[in-house]
């Protein structure tokens, strides 16, 4: 059995991870980069105990991203399972947090990402889980246009929030960086 995973950083990794470091503090973006981290391991931990495998971690400019190896597929129950296990850990250690005296910034950094990644949208975790919770019903092919339909709809729903509130509290680059990266992924 394979242990080891390779791990892949993107220039693109170096170029977002210095645009955090000049845009807030340090122990913010470190404190991120961690929680990501754990949301990742996360998924890895849900696909051991669905005994299935990754084939690559890779950083790139929207964070880290886990490589199945082609063609390799659990049901559509674990798979849904798989995809939810990030945003679960994240949401726990929001939840954590909350209960914990610790800055409130490592709440809501976790409370951030889970519910991010719940939305939705093809490339996020909520889009993987709707994915597969519909080809349980309906054709892979109508699974897939359903998906995009979502993910459509979401984008034009972020787009317009951030341009409401970039107009009421001024420009907001994480904001912009959000719908820019969910915009590429539909």
């Amino acid at each position: 059995m394979k242990t080891h995973v390779p791990v892949s950083v993107s220039p693109f990794f170096v170029g977002m991870a210095a645009l955090c470091l000049v845009s807030g503090p340090m122990w913010r973006f470190g404190a991120a980069l961690g929680f990501a981290a754990l949301h990742e391991l996360g998924h890895l931990a849900a696909m051991a105990v669905f005994h299935t495998k990754a084939g690559k971690i890779c950083l790139t400019a929207a964070g880290m991203r886990i490589e199945r190896p082609p063609g390799l597929r659990t049901g559509f129950v674990q798979e849904t399972a798989i995809a939810m296990a990030g945003p679960a850990v994240s949401l726990l250690l929001a939840g954590l947090f909350y209960l914990l005296p610790v800055p409130p910034e490592l709440c809501y950094i976790n409370l951030g990402f889970g519910l991010f990644n719940l939305l939705p949208v093809r490339q996020l975790d909520g889009g993987r889980a709707l994915y597969f919770l519909l080809c349980g019903h309906v054709s892979e092919a109508a699974a897939h246009r359903l998906v995009m339909i979502t993910s459509l709809a979401c984008l034009f729903l972020a787009a317009l929030g951030a341009a409401l509130l970039c107009l009421r509290r001024g420009f907001s680059l994480s904001l912009i960086i959000a719908v820019v990266y969910l915009a590429a992924g539909c």
